[in-house]
């Protein structure tokens, strides 16, 4: 990406925010008075308006590939990553869902972004302190018991048009202890959309939502079978796109 282009980008970016400013008192008003509820619409509120406009300024089109109602309450998504337009399109293609993320921690230090990621119950992960982030899943999993949702991608970092990773261990465990649905989620196209060129292009992003696997009931020893059995959905759709 040029220097040009970099100034460009950066300064749309930072367009976008302050159309949300209603939403943003909403939210830290809900927040401060505990009203999760209210909490939660006006986030979803601010991400049906953030995502899609990201999309629609560069093109970018959303090909939604299942017809899957969303469950109540908390819900932890579980996608493969390819790139930073997995952000936007995941606000785009999900409209009657809040959802944060579970996110690098190296993205609290983003000047104004930062604070959004916090504001929309993002959780941000040390992954080279092991303890703290046992403390992180902790406080994911109290989220999801109070009806916040959140997404995952396991495979740790962005494919960048590769092949999906390998997922990492223990990433599902949030759902477990809350026994919150998981919602496994593939998605193709974002990084070629947003980043193979050094430019955001005109492109389609292709998502599918499976059907929610339930974890109230399940036991610990179920845990790394019902990883396996989602990496394996979610891989499977990758290829058949490939075809």
């Amino acid at each position: 990406m040029n220097i040009i282009r970099t100034i460009r980008f950066a300064t749309f970016i930072l367009s976008t925010l302050p159309p949300l400013t209603k939403m943003r008192r909403g939210i830290d008003r809900a927040r401060a008075e505990g009203r999760d509820a209210d909490e939660q619409e006006w986030i979803r509120l601010a991400e049906n308006d953030w995502g899609p406009r990201i999309l629609s300024h560069w093109g970018v089109r959303i090909e939604r590939t299942d017809d899957v109602a969303m469950p109540a309450g908390g819900a932890l998504f579980v996608s493969n990553h390819e790139g930073y337009g997995d952000i936007p399109a995941f606000m785009d293609a999900v409209r009657d869902k809040q959802f944060g993320f579970v996110a690098k921690g190296e993205l609290g230090k983003l000047p104004l972004f930062a604070k959004w990621i916090e504001r929309i119950r993002s959780l941000m992960l040390l992954r080279e302190d092991p303890r703290v982030a046992v403390k992180v899943f902790e406080e994911g999993a109290n989220w999801l018991r109070r009806g916040f949702s959140l997404v995952i991608f396991p495979e740790g970092t962005r494919a960048k048009g590769g092949g999906m990773k390998p997922f990492a261990k223990g990433s599902l465990r949030m759902a477990f202890r809350a026994g919150a649905p998981i919602v496994p989620v593939a998605m193709q196209g974002s990084w070629e959309c947003f980043e193979a060129h050094g430019y955001p292009r005109p492109g389609v992003i292709r998502f599918h939502v499976f059907e929610p696997i339930e974890t109230a009931g399940l036991g610990k020893g179920d845990e790394a079978v019902v990883a396996e059995r989602v990496e394996a959905m979610i891989r499977a759709k990758l290829e058949e796109w490939r075809v």
